[in-house]
């Protein structure tokens, strides 16, 4: 058996308090009037012995009462041992579909301990469809979970791809051999669609164990780009790429500046920004200019540019302000709340070069967001078994696997039975 808080044990110690009660608090005699005093012995003796041995259940209930009490602020586990197994393989669910991959699988020993290598690491089942649907894996951050299975040793097979290495490389106790599984594949698929003034605008992409290229093409409406019935989409029969993709209409891009007359200058440079972005992306930026006078509308602008020391706006969709930060090693930054923003310097023609003041207002504006999304589909960009390895934490001694059974939820139930018994005693001796 082992214990969550064992420091809670020391309250063992408080047995002793009901042991001490019991022993000195004494009953206050009364006086009993009688005619003869010929069988008072014999009363004195049954009444005594009564007395004596309620007392002592009272106090065995109270003693176990604390008992148990302490045993559930030390929250204890019953631990078995349980026998390792010598190796267990993980495989990456979308490896179902790779013929030749499960022609490899089915030729291991029978008996082998094969699990998804997924979350919960749950049984490999060869009648049902492993990969129902892709997922995002990240690898890493799984590689970190395999220290709860009860193994030697670990091989995963998996694809392997570089969107799964996110973050720092992890450490873990296990043993991890990986077996990328390199089918070659390439993807070709159509993405979105948007629609300007102008035309229809196709954005489609090319994925490879390598690379991603996302390439774009105009189109009218005809027989080959067909609009579905809600307007919502475009049936495609390109004999390159067909499909069926969503279809976004592009509506102006509204941005309201805000700025009290002392920081006029850095307006001006905004306004410059904002018309070399929409030069290169081709679309319609509108800035509309107010003093810090004027209230916010409430029709939401995609951006507010609040340059005043005046109190910000209540509502918006996203928000960019000025608060000077000498400390700031840069020009924009997040700032504490989602969708905010903030301008830690006044702007001039060094800075807003030196520090890509264009480059920010285009990643605050997210441009074309619904691609990026849609661009995880066909980026099957590979990395190595070296590239995937986790670094292992020395260990001088080998630690023996213990399963544990849960013993709080019935602790809790002897403890309120306990209570209610030991209150009915406690009434009917008036203790």
């Amino acid at each position: 058996m082992s214990f969550a808080h064992p420091s809670y044990l020391w309250a063992l110690l408080g047995l002793l308090v009901p042991i001490t009660i019991h022993l000195w608090s004494k009953k206050e005699a009364k006086t009993i009037k009688i005619g003869s005093v010929q069988l008072l012995s014999e009363s004195k003796s049954k009444q005594s012995s009564s007395i004596q041995l309620n007392e002592f259940w009272l106090l065995l209930l109270r003693l176990l009462i604390i008992s148990v009490l302490t045993l559930v602020l030390a929250k204890p586990k019953w631990n078995s041992r349980i026998d390792n197994s010598l190796l267990t393989y993980l495989v990456e669910p979308e490896l179902s579909h790779n013929k030749d991959f499960m022609a490899r699988l089915d030729s291991l020993s029978d008996g082998q301990e094969i699990r998804l290598f997924k979350k919960g690491f749950p049984i490999w089942d060869y009648n049902l469809n492993n990969a129902k649907a892709k997922e995002f894996l990240d690898y890493w951050s799984l590689a970190l979970e395999t220290d709860i299975l009860k193994t030697d040793s670990i091989v995963v097979f998996t694809k392997g791809y570089a969107r799964g290495t996110r973050g720092s490389r992890p450490v873990t106790n296990h043993q991890i051999n990986w077996v990328v599984i390199d089918s070659m594949q390439t993807v070709k698929k159509p993405l979105i669609a948007y629609q300007n003034e102008k035309d229809v605008q196709l954005f489609s992409a090319i994925g490879t164990s390598n690379k991603v290229e996302v390439f774009s093409k105009s189109f009218a409406l005809g027989s080959e780009y067909v609009l579905d019935s809600e307007g919502d989409s475009i049936e495609i029969s390109d004999n390159i790429i067909a499909g069926k993709v969503p279809m976004v209409v592009l509506k102006p891009i509204k941005i309201s500046i805000f700025h009290a007359e002392s920081l006029a200058k850095d307006k001006r440079y905004f306004e410059a920004a904002f018309a070399t972005l929409a030069q290169f992306l081709d679309r319609d930026i509108k800035v509309e200019i107010n003093l810090d006078t004027v209230l916010p509308k409430k029709e939401q602008s995609d951006l507010t540019i609040w340059l005043s020391e005046k109190p910000l706006p209540s509502s918006y969709k996203k928000l960019l302000v000025f608060k000077k930060d000498a400390v700031s090693g840069s020009l924009i930054e997040e700032g504490s709340e989602s969708n905010t923003y903030v301008l830690t310097k006044r702007i001039n023609a060094e800075n807003a070069i030196e520090h890509r003041l264009v480059e920010n207002l285009l990643d605050i504006l997210d441009i074309n967001k619904e691609l990026k999304e849609l661009l995880a589909e066909v980026d099957i960009r590979r990395v190595t078994e070296t590239e995937l390895q986790t670094n292992i934490k020395p260990s001088t001694t080998k630690k023996s696997h213990l399963g544990s059974f849960k013993l709080l939820p019935y602790l809790w139930v002897l403890l309120f039975a306990l209570l209610i018994v030991e209150r009915l005693l406690a009434y009917l001796r008036k203790q």
